[in-house]
């Protein structure tokens, strides 16, 4: 036989996979981890695309051209009527300067390489991502890379189905090994995400499960190992998030348990195979490439015109997903595999030939709108960019310097400094601030940045940087220990430790904790360890030096910029941010630093006065922002920032 027999149970994985990723996307905050779904997309389709492969090269009836028209069968008409659509929408709705973007991704989900467009522009995880209505794309392409490749080393090896079996076990352990072993010698943890090379081992892997299962047919096949293959998909979905290096360790359980479901969730053994091949697990699963296409341009517009996400609107937009989801599979995807490969092929290859020729005239398009001179909107976008250019020549060369030939400086400085900097990626953004104060004051000193890190002693924010950030602050502690005397400024994003908010949303109720020196948890929620880091900081400087606290600068959940930009674009006014709204974010945070300051002897700098004048508080002045995202200071920000410090911080004469 060259068919794989239907199972119902996969498209009951279909559907916990692709509801994992919808929620995620959704921003469910229980549902961090839902990222996951993909990996088990990838498992799946190694299963079942190579294991056609596998059956056809057993039985001589494989085709390179008949597998590349069951694949434009499968996915070209969907994708398109997508692309297109998507496209029109954001080229009418999207500011001049963000078709460019459009352009580039449009383009990249078109040659199936939008992965290796989005893994030199921008991380998954950023607020960027969340304006690129093509960012889901990256998944498909790196899928129809591996379907590409692999018919041509087919032919290669002559069609030799013990030599594929053989290359997909090579596949599976270099680059699963790579992946694990790694770390950043080839990709950061931005580039990572989107790595083909990172990726193709979980596509092997759902080969080889279906080759073992052909070769090895006597070996039993436990029910409860499709219990725990469920429990290893599920169980990610909630308890990892984007600060886990992904992908990594982390990905094994996804796609082992997808493995093990694969493996042992036959329905005449397995309850929990049962419970896949219901009626509506399966309708889910069928649709679960049209939801997949269709609900992230969806979620995209709506937060671009300003949708807020309650979850009473999140469910809302989890069933327009499934609806278009339903509408593409029985309006596009059915009718089209009906299609018969042996009297259609040359009609598949004409009409893919068409619809790619139509996206890419549009792409063409959107280019040259991308390029032609808007003045009225250009000058305005010009002007904002410019005031939101908080990054100096320096600022990818300061992050987490330990050694004092290192240190960045600012300022007049002579052989002793009169001041050190420490502090996260708040510092970075203030560094021009902080060269101001320098230079006002007559004096120099060191800024000592590192993301993610804030100056606590004993406790890190728990991310794949924690031990790297541990290193950094205990080489500054004994760079301190050894250095004459100087002021010592503390700066962070407090209240982003101290609630565990994530990194752009401002929610409580998913807070990311606080680790020990152990690794372990410092309490229920990170606030419990946040006064006696902060205590055990100032109590470790040493007492030879003077210290300062710059308290909280506001920060917002959505790019100041960027919605000054749409405000330009849609001819609406934002409602002004509260100093109330500030006070309820960051009040007990700010409690607890007064105190500690207060306890300590330490000198406390409050910049939100003047960020929050009265009853409101600043995002712009005279129409420059504030802030060059959603936290971080702009130039503007850092004129504010500048003369707080010259106001409240010591000069030398």
């Amino acid at each position: 036989m060259s068919q794989i027999g239907y199972r119902r149970e996969l498209d009951g994985i279909r559907a916990v996979a692709v509801t994992s990723v919808l929620l995620f996307h959704l921003g469910f905050p229980a549902m961090a981890g839902g990222f996951v779904g993909v990996d088990v997309f990838f498992v799946l389709s190694g299963y079942l695309i190579c294991g056609q492969i596998y059956l056809r090269l057993g039985d001589g009836s494989y085709s390179a051209t008949e597998f590349f028209a069951r694949r434009i069968r499968r996915l070209s008409t969907a994708y398109f009527v997508c692309f297109l659509v998507t496209a029109l929408i954001a080229q009418a709705l999207f500011l001049h300067s963000e078709l460019d973007m459009l352009f580039r991704n449009l383009l990249g989900s078109i040659t199936f390489t939008n992965n290796f467009n989005l893994l030199h522009s921008q991380g998954y995880f950023n607020h960027s991502a969340h304006e690129n209505p093509f960012l889901h794309t990256w998944s498909l392409s790196i899928e129809e890379q591996f379907y590409i490749v692999l018919p041509l080393i087919v032919l290669l090896l002559q069609r030799s189905q013990a030599a594929f079996a053989r290359v997909l076990a090579l596949i599976f352990v270099l680059t699963l090994g790579l992946t694990l072993f790694s770390g950043d010698l080839i990709h950061d943890r931005e580039e990572r995400f989107f790595s083909s090379l990172f990726r193709a081992w979980e596509l092997a892997a759902g080969a080889l499960v279906f080759i073992g299962m052909q070769r090895f047919a006597h070996v039993p096949r436990w029910p409860v190992l499709a219990l725990v293959g469920l429990v290893l998909v599920i169980a990610p979905v909630g308890l990892i998030d984007e600060s886990y290096l992904y992908p990594g360790w982390a990905t094994l359980m996804p796609a082992m348990g997808t493995a093990l479901l694969l493996y042992a969730a036959h329905p005449a053994s397995s309850r929990t195979a049962r419970v896949l091949g219901t009626r509506p697990m399966v309708y889910v699963g069928r649709i679960s490439y049209g939801t997949y296409i269709w609900h992230w341009p969806l979620i995209v517009f709506a937060q671009y015109v300003d949708v807020y996400m309650t979850d009473v609107i999140r469910t809302g937009l989890f069933f327009a997903a499934l609806g278009l989801g339903a509408l593409s599979h029985h309006l596009i995807e059915a009718p089209v595999r009906r299609w018969d490969i042996a009297r259609h092929k040359g009609r598949l290859y004409r009409v893919f030939a068409v619809q790619t020729a139509i996206l890419l005239v549009l792409t063409g398009y959107i280019y040259q709108q991308a390029n032609r001179v808007n003045l009225d909107e250009d000058a305005a976008v010009a002007r904002i960019k410019a005031a939101t250019d908080a990054h100096d020549a320096r600022w990818q060369n300061c992050w987490g310097k330990t050694e004092p030939a290192d240190f960045c400086a600012v300022g007049n400085l002579a052989e002793v400094p009169d001041f050190l900097v420490w502090g996260d990626s708040m510092v970075n953004s203030a560094v021009p601030a902080f060269d101001a104060y320098a230079h006002g004051s007559n004096q120099g000193g060191y800024v000592l940045p590192t993301p993610g890190c804030a100056p606590l002693f004993g406790v890190v924010r728990d991310h794949s940087g924690a031990e790297g950030c541990r290193n950094v602050n205990r080489a500054i502690l004994a760079y301190l220990d050894r250095a004459p005397p100087m002021q010592v400024i503390l700066f962070a994003r407090w209240p982003y430790y101290a609630e565990g908010y994530g990194n752009v949303a401002r929610t409580r109720s998913a807070p990311v904790g606080l680790l020990d020196d152990s690794g372990a948890r410092t309490g229920s929620h990170p606030f419990d360890g946040f006064a006696l880091a902060l205590r055990e900081t100032l109590r470790r400087i040493p007492e030879k030096h003077s210290v300062t606290i710059i308290g909280t600068v506001p920060d917002y959940p959505y790019s100041v910029p960027n919605a000054m930009l749409k405000d330009m674009r849609f001819g609406r006014v934002r409602p002004p941010a509260t100093r109330l709204t500030f006070e309820a974010e960051t009040g007990r945070t700010m409690a607890v630093m007064q105190r500690v300051a207060r306890d300590m002897g330490a000198r406390l700098v409050e910049p939100d006065r003047v960020f929050c004048p009265y009853e409101t508080c600043l995002q712009e002045i005279d129409g420059d922002p504030l802030y060059a995202d959603h936290t971080h200071l702009s130039a503007r920000g850092n004129v504010l920032l500048r003369d707080v410090l010259l106001k409240d911080l010591p000069r030398r004469d």
